[in-house]
């Protein structure tokens, strides 16, 4: 019976229509007085990041110590990232924004650990479906682009259950999602002729968005 449950509720959750147009103009107002924020997180996400690379200006470009670094400064950004996610849901959810939030990622090593693995399995698939085909490697992408913000939610959740959450939740809205991501084509426009400064606005506008579409599925 709870399969059965389960089973039709992901059907009706195929068929209902986003409103992207509504989703966007939420991302918008809950982005009112909280433009800062979300700009001050987005540069001390980028600070962090740059710190992380400061040994690489000593370092021969290219090099075997060079690559060494880049590979090992890799997961800490990830999971760095994971936190940045988790301070966009927050504005979607309306929770009180912290900056703590953004090195979430770093509280406890097995979840450390299951956000690094959860995103090799991810580059692992998706080099294997974009290997097979472009169009089918595309509509992966699509279908796992939830898996983050699953796992902020879920910490407990293993990164295959993680993927194939964010793979069924996105089932039929993919589409939905482009357009969604379409209607920002305008702001990207717009951070090209600023030379990258309107990204500190527009990328949180725009993840706040998509943390938006992400709680409508469920």
């Amino acid at each position: 019976m709870e399969n059965e449950e389960k089973q039709l509720l992901a059907e009706l959750n195929r068929s209902r229509a986003m409103n992207n147009g509504e989703i966007k103009e939420f991302a918008w107002n809950a982005m009112s007085g909280r433009w800062l924020y979300g700009a001050m997180t987005l540069i001390l996400f980028l600070a962090v990041v740059m710190v992380l690379s400061i040994p690489q200006f000593f370092m021969e470009e290219d090099s075997v110590l060079y690559n060494a670094w880049e590979i090992f400064c890799t997961p800490f950004t990830w999971v760095l990232w994971i936190g940045l996610v988790a301070c966009y849901l927050d504005l979607a959810r309306k929770v009180e924004p912290s900056y703590a939030r953004l090195f979430l990622g770093y509280r406890h090593i097995e979840f450390f650990l299951r956000i690094v693995i959860t995103e090799i399995v991810q580059y692992i698939l998706l080099v294997l479906w974009f290997l097979l085909l472009i169009v089918p490697g595309i509509m992966k992408a699509y279908s796992y682009t939830m898996t983050e913000l699953v796992l902020v939610e879920h910490p407990e959740y293993s990164p295959l259950q993680a993927i194939t959450a964010s793979k069924e939740m996105m089932y039929g809205h993919r589409w939905e999602f482009f357009c969604l991501q379409a209607r920002f084509w305008a702001w990207w426009l717009l951070v090209s002729f600023t030379f990258g400064i309107a990204a500190l606005w527009v990328y949180p506008y725009y993840m706040t968005a998509k943390s938006k579409f992400y709680l409508e599925l469920k």
